[in-house]
């Protein structure tokens, strides 16, 4: 990569300026005084990081949410038997056979996903708390450096639906996770998530209005691998993380003509924490354990158009929600900052299935999350059998 003078003499400078804690850049009196700090920096970022990965690999584990907010059940199988005729009047067999249909639904799914989630987080300058003694007290610092994550990831499970009403599963999912914090550092983060679930569904519960409800719980495990650009080099540390998130999500669905539609409402709990990690290399540091946590809750509506086809049933479908968050203090390392999450997000999202009647279906779904400081595109690809 060629770089002009001017870029090169830059780069040296932001790195230079990433040395020590506190570095400060002088401006107009106190107020306008930023303290910039690699390792402040790169902890606001991985600990955002490890928030978006644990709610994308998570989303929608087996499209059961698009499922249900289309009103589609679990699909049944028709067979027909041939038996004898039955015993006449006079004691012998009618000459008629008799054919018996069977009915049975399908009890168990299994299914496949990936996806692929990309967010750009804004840089973010903050003012320092009442915990860090003398002159630094409302001095601004630099909270969260501008992050970009790219994360691919995938899920399979297993469903089992019980009778019409009660379904559960259990889905197994993998992400490789990509943060570039700009000049002050980057990580790569593996996770593992183990993920049941359980969902109800319930025609005409509430006069024409079907109800429906879904709990799920993940536990996380994500390992990290850290570059921090430090005064002479790099620095770098391979701590480890577990997340443990609860997810509960309901609405209600009416049905107009050939359209199904209807507001739904969720609350998202994800609690975990990062290691303490001491780094190796130049200007290697110690960095304590870092709490994250996030409490949002989810308000929309949705519309869903099944078209019935000869070979099965199409579902486009579109939504609009509003995400609030409710842990929007952030967190703090050493009393400084790491960044405030936004507290209120458009989601967006549009989706396609189809569902076979041979029992085979796929989802395609895309969503976008819209904030002041966040801007995130997912788009994932399910594929299921049912049996």
């Amino acid at each position: 990569m060629n770089l002009s003078k001017t870029k090169k003499r830059q780069l040296w400078v932001a790195l230079a300026t990433l040395s020590a804690i506190p570095a400060a850049q002088a401006g107009k009196g106190q107020e306008f005084d930023v303290i910039i700090d690699s390792g402040l920096s790169v902890n606001a970022g991985i600990g955002s990081a490890a928030l978006s990965t644990a709610r994308a690999t998570t989303r929608d584990v087996g499209d059961r949410l698009f499922r249900m907010r289309a009103g589609l059940r679990p699909m049944t199988t028709t067979e027909e038997t041939v038996v004898d005729g039955a015993t006449d009047s006079k004691g012998g067999m009618s000459k008629t056979p008799i054919t018996r249909t069977v009915t049975s639904m399908r009890c168990w799914e299994i299914y496949g996903s990936l996806f692929y989630y990309t967010e750009n987080q804004d840089r973010q300058v903050l003012v320092v708390n009442q915990n860090v003694p003398g002159a630094l007290r409302g001095t601004r610092v630099l909270g969260n450096p501008g992050t970009d994550v790219d994360i691919f990831g995938g899920n399979v499970g297993i469903e089992r639906h019980f009778n019409e009403n009660w379904s559960a599963g259990f889905a197994v999912g993998g992400a490789s996770t990509d943060v570039d914090m700009s000049f002050f550092g980057s990580s790569d983060i593996d996770s593992l998530t183990l993920t049941p679930y359980i969902s109800f569904y319930e025609a005409d519960m509430l006069g024409s209005a079907d109800f429906w409800a879904d709990l799920m719980y993940s536990h996380g495990f994500h390992d990290f691998d850290l570059r921090r650009a430090s005064f002479g080099g790099f620095a770098s540390a391979s701590p480890e993380a577990d997340t443990d998130q609860v997810e509960f999500t309901t609405g209600l669905n009416f049905q107009s003509g050939s359209v199904t539609h209807g507001p739904f409402a969720g609350l998202r709990w994800i609690d975990g924490s990062i290691d303490a990690y001491t780094e190796v290399g130049p200007g290697a540091g110690f960095f304590p354990e870092q709490d994250i946590e996030s409490l949002a809750s989810i308000l929309g509506y949705q519309l869903s158009f099944p078209i019935q086809l000869t070979g099965g049933t199409l579902v486009p479908q579109v939504r609009a929600a509003w995400e609030h968050e409710f842990e929007d203090d952030g967190n703090v390392l050493f009393g400084f900052p790491l960044g405030e999450p936004d507290e209120d997000v458009a989601v967006l999202g549009t989706g396609i299935g189809f569902y076979c009647n041979s029992g085979w279906n796929a989802v395609l779904d895309y969503e976008a999350r819209l904030s002041s400081h966040v801007e995130g595109h997912y788009v994932g690809l399910k594929v299921g059998k049912e049996f």
